[in-house]
């Protein structure tokens, strides 16, 4: 994984700082509390890693970007802000003026739909993957099954050989060995097999037919076992008992829709003329109902309009009877002045006339035309009367009619919905049973039809398994060879042990001569070293190194073998490799010689076998490049940078230069 990093920024509250790394070598040195373990902390950080939150990060910083170069023609930023677990990644290629840039998750999404579309990117770690132009390789879940699935190593996995912390540098051994971290420890494994070539293509191919092969037989299996088990539960037969019943629920279908039809015609035949005559009469009802409400109402009116003309009578007799008063009052009454106007009456009138009218005065006439009218008057109003009272009668008849034939009609209404509510009861429970009947013989047919290739389906899926079985048995032998193949192929282990001795033995790792054994046991990876011609209680390894100081020396020895070991046979981790405070419990005076022997190889290495990775290193004091050859090479700065790092120095400032502490 052609990796390089090209310079690191940090976005604090009061400025911009940029840290360049260069293409060979970048040193940090300096004070305790100058940051320079931040910075590696930082480029962790921008790659997926949580940050430690210093006093000066807590104040200060609010987020960084990383500049990298991927495969010398790639250049891609991945800038996260603080506290955020997501990483915004651009990325533009050489060559081409179109940018990428997509906001990337640390862990995989929830919904399981990929960042790039078409594609198997779904976190940080695919997307460098897929940025390196690398397959994820995959690995058993479980160790001591075979029918596991396989996952996918991530790249913070590689980053444990390619970042040697402060915190764990002289701590542990990559995870190895550690009780109280299973998952990390056979993750660990997994990559030192990747690095040794256990995972080669012909294994990692075999592995993924052979988990396909499962998953695709297990699916097929439960398939067929819960369509059997449906069968089984709702007594399907097999192909030719399911046509069976489907003839005799042709048979039965055919007799009950007979005996609907048969029903539906008797019950017609015996109720529906005795219905029709009650509604018949009903209706008859109904007419002379409306006929008499009608003569009662004109009744009604003929009363009101009698019962004028009466009173019209009465006061015209009234009239007349005051008028015959008014007369005999009157009589002989000699007027002098008019009533009406009251002027005198002066003017002569002849005998039996009037003065006021001066008309002949015809007496016996007069009356007796009165006697005449007011006769007539009681003869009208006694024809009047007993009208009123013949009328009543009949309007009392009337009403009494409309009552008694109400009553019927009521008895008529009540008898008919008896009779329509038995002619309903009759049919609906003999036709509803049997239209129940026939929907449930008509759903089984629907629902046999539909299970009628069930059966068929449950023998080809059994056949499918059987024969998924077969070609299962088949990859695993082949995996079981090409897995014993590859770990009998020990050139990649012998040269890692090789190139550890040599890294021990330049160094000036004490204890260590060119004749010693490296042990590597497959199962852990451990290394071991003992003398020629001693027992094993001369053994060492990581575990029982005497001081903190050795195990710092030993870690980083065993780094740099893998990292020569993955430039040699070109195996992809990252081509860079971080190393913080490799000198964390040795004195740069009382050990000079390790101090001193250590760099010497740094230099030595990354100007010839490793001088196309890169090397960040922090440590406490600086030794530079002794030999006239190598002080030319790294006179370029494009091949190393130091930077000198103090808390409270100016002339040296540290990673945040304006801050100065709490």
């Amino acid at each position: 994984m052609n990796i390089r990093l090209v310079n690191l920024s940090l976005r604090c509250r009061k400025a911009v700082i940029n840290v360049p790394f260069a293409k060979s070598i970048t040193y940090f040195y300096g004070k305790m509390g100058a940051g320079k373990s931040t910075v590696l902390q930082l480029i962790d950080f921008c790659l997926g890693n949580e940050l430690v939150q210093t006093p000066a990060l807590q104040q200060e910083f609010n987020g960084a970007e990383l500049d990298v170069l991927i495969n010398n023609f790639r250049h891609v930023v991945f800038s996260r802000d603080k506290g955020s677990n997501q990483v915004n990644v651009t990325w533009i290629d050489s060559g081409f003026e179109e940018s990428w840039r997509i906001l990337v998750p640390i862990s995989p999404n929830k919904d399981g739909i990929p960042i790039i579309p078409s594609s198997s990117v779904y976190n940080l770690s695919d997307l460098i993957f897929y940025l390196c132009d690398i397959k994820p390789p995959r690995v058993r879940k479980s160790k001591l099954r075979e029918d596991t699935e396989l996952i996918r190593l991530s790249f913070r996995d590689l980053m444990w050989y390619c970042y040697l912390s402060q915190d764990e540098i002289d701590s542990s051994f990559y995870y190895l060995g550690r009780e109280e971290h299973d998952y990390k420890r056979y993750k660990s494994r997994d990559i030192m097999r990747l690095l040794l070539g256990f995972h080669q293509e012909s294994v990692a191919y075999l592995e993924g037919e052979l988990y396909e092969t499962r998953r695709t037989k297990a699916s097929k299996l439960e398939a067929a076992n819960q369509i059997n088990n449906f069968l089984k539960e709702n007594n399907i037969a097999e192909t030719s008992g399911i046509l069976v019943e489907l003839e005799q629920l042709n048979v039965e279908f055919e007799k009950k829709t007979q005996e609907l039809r048969e029903l539906k015609n008797s019950i017609t035949k015996k109720n529906t003329h005795l219905v029709d005559e009650y509604k018949a009469a009903a209706m008859a009802y109904s007419r002379t109902l409306m006929e008499l409400s009608k003569a009662f109402l004109d009744i009604e009116d003929q009363i009101k309009t009698r019962k004028r003309l009466q009173n019209e009578y009465n006061i015209t007799s009234m009239k007349v009877n005051r008028s015959v008063v008014a007369k005999i009052a009157l009589k002989g009454v000699s007027f002098c002045s008019c009533p009406e106007c009251g002027q005198d009456l002066d003017f002569e009138v002849p005998i039996n006339h009037c003065k006021l009218c001066t008309q002949e005065i015809k007496e016996e006439t007069s009356f007796e035309e009165t006697e005449l009218l007011q006769v007539d008057l009681k003869t009208r109003q006694f024809e009047l009367q007993d009208s009123l009272i013949r009328l009543e009668r009949q309007k009392n008849a009337v009403e009494l009619e409309r009552m008694n034939i109400s009553r019927e009609k009521i008895k008529i209404d009540q008898r008919l919905v008896e009779l329509e509510s038995e002619y309903d009861s009759a049919y609906l429970a003999f036709a509803r049973e049997l239209e129940r009947e026939i929907g449930g013989i008509q759903a089984r047919k629907e629902s046999l039809m539909k299970l009628l290739p069930l059966p068929a389906k449950v023998e080809q899926l059994y056949k499918e398994v059987e024969s998924l079985s077969v070609e299962e048995e088949r990859i695993k032998r082949e995996l079981k060879e090409a897995r014993s193949k590859a770990e009998k192929d020990a050139t990649n282990l012998q040269e890692l042990k090789d190139l550890f001795l040599d890294n021990l033995w330049q160094v000036g790792f004490s204890g260590i001569h060119q004749d010693d054994l490296v042990e590597i046991n497959t199962t852990d990876f451990i290394p071991h070293i003992a003398r020629m011609g001693h027992d094993d209680l001369f053994v060492m390894n990581f575990s029982n190194l005497s001081s903190g100081g050795k195990k710092t020396i030993f870690k980083c020895c065993f780094a740099l073998a893998v990292h020569r070991l993955a430039a040699k046979k070109e195996i992809e981790i990252p081509s860079f490799l971080m190393i913080d405070t490799p000198m964390k419990n040795i004195s740069e005076r009382e050990n000079k010689d390790i101090f001193e022997g250590f760099y010497r190889f740094i230099y030595q290495l990354f100007a010839t076998e490793l001088k196309d990775r890169q090397l960040i290193i922090v440590d406490k004091e600086y030794f530079g490049p002794e030999e006239t050859s190598l002080k030319e090479y790294y006179l370029n700065e494009e091949q190393i940078i130091v930077n000198h790092m103090t808390p409270d120095d100016d002339e040296h400032p540290p990673l945040i230069h304006y801050y100065r502490g709490l």
